[in-house]
């Protein structure tokens, strides 16, 4: 294998036996090994996949592929778009595997500005293409939409983290591939957030126990839980608790500010950040427990069906099922999210009023849904039908500004594009209905890029 260095010198590094162990399993002597990259600092990290040169001997397209926070060194899509022809680079940020880290998120365009730049190097590359899983949705937006407006973009008044100087001169991508991308990490964290902590800033200040108001607990069954199936709320439940789980993420917000504020005028007890430690603030997403909350598309879509036709007559429904449960909102690994001050407000903040229709979402930078009104080259917006971000997609894809946008759901895939062996009627066992998840979206995608570069 090939280590090299990106504007730096080489560095080796050793790689997991657990991870070279999963590269032989995917027909390794198909595909020449991939290159294993340093890039600066020394967190960001590549691997560099090429296609066969017997079969695609002039790849003219590269991909650059890279997440908020997780691994995408060996990512499904590395193998499967170099088997498709094209040169991919996947990518692990400067806040790989710790969130916390991102502070700010926004120098993450930093790190994919060295890919961009790194797969421009590469003789023979024309074209390149940003891919944004999940997560990977506001990051590439987000690079891209500063790439083509400057820094004024994410440095205005109302946002509540600002960009760095250093992201003025950001190469631009010419196009994207959205991967079932969410409408930004703030916006998902105000719709998981359970509202009825009552007493967050006791909790910040001292550990205290969460104080809950059971008027506006999801896992109450007075207010229409059930723990064995479906929950179903009432339509004045759901608007007390969308617009209660905007005034605790905004009193989040005040508190967070408020210290930072003390920083910055030296009263603080440090000079730099803090623990920022939200308890019950994931896995109380109500479209999670009851299917009738943006559980379709709102228009008529494109369903690329498994046997690789496409229907577009119809609304598209999720076959996900329900899931999420009181244990998981109120445990630590689940439910808390461990952050600081600074890379809370960067990632995980947003302002609104109501969590699913009164988002103000440019209030922050991590926001799909924003950063795609201000980007104009061709984008692909896919959405998996195994998962519940089907409205999220359909959101962001028709405010994007660019006229050359598609949109297409993939029938009976989970997030991370794999066939949802879960999603059957209950009492039926998997039948393999959706075994062509994968294959039908890579080459739906590659089909996209070819068309247009």
């Amino acid at each position: 294998m090939t280590f090299r260095g990106a504007a730096i010198h080489a560095r080796v590094g050793v790689v997991p036996l657990s991870f070279l162990l999963c590269l032989a399993s995917h027909s390794a002597a198909e595909l020449p090994p991939p290159e294993y990259l340093q890039f600066e600092p020394l967190a960001v990290m590549g691997a560099l996949y090429r296609p066969n040169p017997e079969v695609y001997p002039k790849p003219h397209v590269a991909i650059v592929n890279m997440h908020r926070t997780e691994n995408r060194l060996a990512h499904i899509s590395m193998r499967e778009m170099a088997n498709r022809g094209f040169v991919i680079l996947g990518m692990n940020p400067r806040c790989q595997n710790n969130e916390a880290k991102c502070a700010p998120w926004e120098n993450n365009a930093l790190d994919v500005r060295q890919g961009v730049e790194f797969v421009r190097r590469i003789p023979g590359i024309t074209k390149v293409i940003l891919m944004g899983g999940s997560g990977g949705g506001p990051t590439m937006s987000f690079y891209q939409a500063v790439a083509e407006n400057g820094v004024d973009f994410c440095q205005q008044k109302h946002k509540l983290t600002k960009c760095p100087d250093s992201l003025a001169t950001l190469p631009r991508a010419d196009g994207i591939v959205f991967r079932d991308a969410h409408l930004g990490n703030g916006a998902n964290a105000l719709r998981s957030l359970n509202p009825a902590v009552t007493n967050d800033a006791e909790i910040l200040a001292t550990n205290a126990e969460p104080d809950l108001d059971p008027d506006f607990d999801p896992f109450n069954p007075d207010n229409g839980f059930n723990p064995n199936g479906a929950s179903t709320y009432s339509e004045a439940f759901k608007v007390r608790y969308f617009r209660a789980q905007s005034q605790r993420m905004n009193r989040l917000i005040d508190i967070a500010l408020e210290r930072v504020k003390q920083i910055e005028d030296g009263t603080y007890r440090y000079t730099d950040d803090d623990a920022f430690v939200i308890t019950l603030s994931d896995n109380a997403r109500l479209m999670r427990l009851d299917p009738s909350i943006d559980h379709t598309t709102v228009k008529p879509r494109k369903l690329l069906k498994n046997d690789g036709t496409i229907d577009a007559c119809c609304i598209v429904k999720s076959v996900r099922p329900v899931s999420s449960s009181p244990e998981e909102n109120a445990s630590f690994w689940e439910g808390a999210r461990m952050l600081t001050l600074r890379s809370f407000l960067s990632t995980r903040a947003i302002r609104s009023t109501n969590s699913m229709t009164g988002i103000d979402y440019c209030s922050s930078n991590n926001s799909t849904v924003c950063n795609v009104q201000h980007i104009s080259v061709p984008i692909l917006v896919t959405a998996m039908g195994g998962h519940y971000f089907l409205r999220n997609t359909e959101i962001y894809y028709d405010l994007a500004k660019s006229e050359d946008k598609d949109f297409v759901v993939i029938e009976g895939a989970v997030h991370g594009i794999t066939p949802c062996t879960k999603c059957m009627p209950a009492g039926e066992a998997y039948d393999g209905r959706y075994d062509n998840s994968v294959k039908n979206y890579f080459d739906y995608v590659a089909d996209w890029i070819n068309a247009r570069f």
